[in-house]
């Protein structure tokens, strides 16, 4: 990886002495835009493709640009952005995403996170006491859930410890069969 940050230095370096704006591919997973601006230095914006979004892009080129396209129509969006949208769509699952989306949403209106915008945007409408209350059960049911794990972890722990405590010589000793006698 470091190597492509290396070809990126050359390239913002070529592209500071040349004066032009350039726009280059590097390797499978980054791609770099150098851009000069008066009196400021050039800055590179390499983003990473994850392993879904660049297996979609091998697999079907053809339908990856289509909806880059119509991303790019739809939303006035620069392609590089259609693209870092497109691959967050395809690396995170919908739920996942669609919660991203909804915090820069509110973080866009001045909320400090998602949840102080749901209730911001309830106050509005007059039901934020509803709002505040349906925020507080789940805050409540996935700090239920996230101890629930930790202590079934922690004793599943222990538990396999004092099994082989008991006999360590013994511990999962059987393993896999073995076919090579046949």
């Amino acid at each position: 990886m470091n190597i492509y940050f290396t070809i990126c230095s050359i390239l913002s370096t070529a592209a500071a002495t040349s004066g032009f704006i350039q726009h280059a591919s590097i390797g499978p997973s980054y791609s770099a835009t150098l851009t000069k601006k008066t009196n400021t230095p050039i800055t590179l914006h390499a983003t990473p493709i994850g392993p879904m979004a660049r297996l979609k892009k091998m697999q079907d080129p053809e339908e990856y640009n289509r909806v880059i396209e119509q991303k790019i129509k739809r939303s006035k969006m620069t392609r590089e952005e259609a693209e870092a949208d497109y691959n967050q769509f395809l690396e995170n699952p919908p739920f996942y995403y669609a919660l991203e989306k909804k915090e820069e949403y509110y973080k866009s209106l001045g909320y400090k996170d998602i949840f102080e915008g749901m209730i911001g945007e309830a106050v509005k409408e007059g039901k934020g006491d509803e709002m505040r209350q349906r925020i507080a059960k789940f805050r409540l049911q996935s700090k239920i859930k996230a101890a629930t794990v930790l202590i079934t972890a922690i004793v599943v722990f222990f538990w396999v410890q004092t099994i082989y405590n008991a006999d360590p010589e013994h511990f999962l000793k059987g393993g896999l069969p073995d076919y090579s006698r046949r």
